[in-house]
């Protein structure tokens, strides 16, 4: 049984990097998102986890592998998201108490190999780092052949039966906290983010808002954290809304495994006021 479980998820990763060659061009923005956002009595908490670009893309099954943290974190305590090997959605259990419920996701480190330095250059340009480029050939750094390692930090907001309820950071090395401590009293009010990196408030980081409506139409926008690594934005009602903001930095390439020289930390979060 052990055996037929590693070749499930083996299979699973096989379509996953499939996926990524025959679609070389799209942004990998990394993000979960749940069936029902607001779940009613008797309602099943069940979430996807999805990586693509522009709030569409392909369903990641559950595999263990993939993962260092998956958990759903309430009043009642953090609980573990336990599944089978190759489960879409990822995500499927009864909640177990009321008010916010908060879907914690961190993955385990992936590695891409660039063979074309200008999607180096996009890539750092579109997420608010156009120096590095220029940086990576003062180190004499090749053009093609150099390795990125990507890690993803990710949340999502779900209310059963209704919003009441604090988020907080919760240790990850990027990581979106939402302020409010009432998700369902948002309408027509503001919503408030902190973002953290090491622990601290990141202040000054590109942040990229998908909002999707109904019809499944989606919208993008680019903003900034301000000055004390907070953001904020007006919800539309039936409206749901990723938010994604990514770290670049140069990393030791004899401490990983894949010789990587560039790391990026990807933290995004979901949410929906309905």
């Amino acid at each position: 049984m052990v055996l037929v479980y590693k070749m499930l998820a083996a299979f699973a990763n096989f379509f996953i990097f499939f996926w990524f060659i025959i679609n070389p061009t799209l942004a990998h923005e990394f993000w979960i998102e749940p069936k029902k956002y607001y779940l009613e009595k008797g309602d099943i908490l069940s979430a996807s986890l999805f990586v693509g670009q522009d709030f569409f893309g392909y369903e990641n099954p559950y595999v263990e592998d993939n993962f260092v943290r998956f958990e759903v974190l309430s009043k009642g305590g953090v609980r573990n998201v336990n599944g089978r090997i190759g489960d879409r959605p990822a995500l499927n259990l009864i909640p177990l108490h009321t008010g916010l419920n908060i879907i914690v996701y961190q993955s385990t480190p992936t590695y891409m190999t660039y063979n074309n330095f200008d999607k180096f250059v996009d890539f750092t340009k579109e997420k608010g780092f156009p120096e590095l480029p220029e940086e990576h050939l003062s180190y004499d750094f090749p053009e093609t052949g150099f390795i990125e390692s990507y890690t993803r930090f990710s949340k999502s907001y779900v209310s059963v039966l209704n919003g009441k309820g604090a988020d907080k950071f919760s240790g990850m090395e990027f990581e979106w906290v939402m302020e409010n401590t009432n998700l369902n009293n948002s309408v027509d009010e503001e919503i408030y983010f902190s973002l953290y990196y090491n622990g601290a408030p990141h202040p000054n980081s590109l942040v990229t808002v998908f909002s999707k409506n109904n019809k499944g139409e989606v919208e993008r926008s680019i903003s900034k954290t301000d000055e004390r690594g907070f953001f904020k934005l007006m919800p539309t009602l039936n409206t749901s809304y990723l938010m994604d903001s990514v770290i670049i930095r140069k990393i030791n390439p004899s401490a990983n495994p894949e010789g990587a020289i560039w790391e990026s930390l990807w933290a995004s979060a979901t949410f929906k006021i309905e």
